[in-house]
């Protein structure tokens, strides 16, 4: 309890994937709605404009998320959990081969269908409405003045015209919460954003696991400092979050790639990632003391740590089967695997195939 970042209570299921709702997203939403309620410049109504956006991006979230889980399942991982918080959503991927065109894939999978929803969206105004779709990063999702719904939209032949309908207003802020989703995840290039996984992944192959990450984690500062500023000069408070959540999350990634890395100079195998401790050796000299974690580092290192202990069990669980199978083979045959037992040899093979 003492870690607030950590409290989200269950909405549900799709495909198997809890779906879980951070305490504080339904207040900064409430929070974001009120602000137009009573901002002296918006008209009547505002509230109600603000309110759509609020479900549009909660949905354009989730299906990112799905995204994210449905790669990882591709890629012949597992993903069981989604959190949807303030600053966007988490998709728990676990059990992924440890190579890079799998970590690159997971990465790939949220924007992309972000990517798709846009795409979908501004098709329907193109050639349904004839609205060119709103592009621009700062556009102004909410109607004209209180008398109607009807907001401008400008058509392709360059004209700004009012819009009342309802489907096409629906639409161009859909399109909308998608871009700027993206252009988040693909344009900040750097850690946590999935750009800067999938910079981690392109550079993995060449630079190795440690170097790349690192890497990632260095431009993920670089993108923390950029926000920061933005925030100041628009005086967001969204952003400031962002930009704080963005430094802790760099910070223990780092302490954690640096700590694993100096454990493997002691003798233990960490090519599976930050996985658990293996091996029957004595335990490697005391660090120094750190100084104590914020709840946010200590939300992150739970969660780290969580991730080991899945990891730890899924490949006893892996090893146990795979010997059951190679019984199964021994005594009946190749011929008598199914497609799916066939899979699992291929993907425990491939795991132990790219461990050094």
């Amino acid at each position: 309890m003492r870690d607030v970042i950590s409290w989200s209570f269950p909405i549900g299921q799709l495909f198997g994937i809890t779906i879980r709702i951070h305490l504080i997203l339904p207040l900064v939403a409430i929070g974001l709605i009120g602000r137009e309620a009573v901002r002296k410049e918006a008209v009547a109504g505002a509230w109600e404009d603000a309110a759509m956006l609020m479900a549009l991006m909660f949905l354009a979230v989730l299906l990112h998320e799905l995204g994210h889980c449905f790669a990882a399942r591709y890629m012949d991982g597992e993903a069981d959990e989604v959190l949807l918080w303030p600053l966007g959503g988490l998709a728990f991927c676990r059990s992924l081969p440890h190579t890079p065109l799998a970590h690159f894939v997971v990465a790939a999978g949220g924007p992309l269908v972000n990517i798709g929803l846009f795409a979908f969206a501004g098709l329907l105004l193109t050639f349904v409405f004839d609205i060119m779709p709103p592009f621009n990063p700062v556009w102004y999702p909410y109607r004209n003045d209180g008398t109607s719904i009807a907001m401008n939209l400008t058509t392709w032949g360059g004209k700004v015209v009012p819009v009342d309908n309802l489907f096409a207003i629906v639409l161009a802020r859909f399109f909308w919460a998608n871009w700027i989703l993206a252009l988040f995840n693909l344009v900040l290039v750097g850690y946590p954003f999935d750009s800067g996984r999938m910079l981690q992944a392109a550079l993995w192959p060449r630079l190795g696991h440690f170097q790349a990450t690192k890497v990632a984690i260095y431009a993920g500062f670089v993108v923390m400092l950029v926000i920061g500023l933005v925030s100041i000069v628009w005086s967001e408070p969204l952003l400031i979050l962002l930009a704080i959540f963005i430094f802790a999350s760099c910070a223990q990634e780092l302490m954690n790639l640096e700590h694993a890395q100096e454990e493997s100079l002691f003798g233990y195998d960490f090519s599976q990632g930050y996985t658990s401790l293996e091996k029957d050796e004595p335990p490697p000299p005391a660090l120094p003391k750190r100084k104590k974690r914020n709840f946010i580092q200590r939300w992150l290192a739970e969660r780290a740590a969580k991730k080991r202990l899945e990891e730890r069990e899924q490949r006893e669980a892996d090893d146990r089967r795979m010997d059951e199978l190679l019984e199964k083979i021994q005594r009946f045959g190749k011929n008598s695997l199914s497609d799916e037992e066939h899979r699992f040899l291929k993907r425990v093979a491939d795991r132990y195939k790219n461990k050094p």
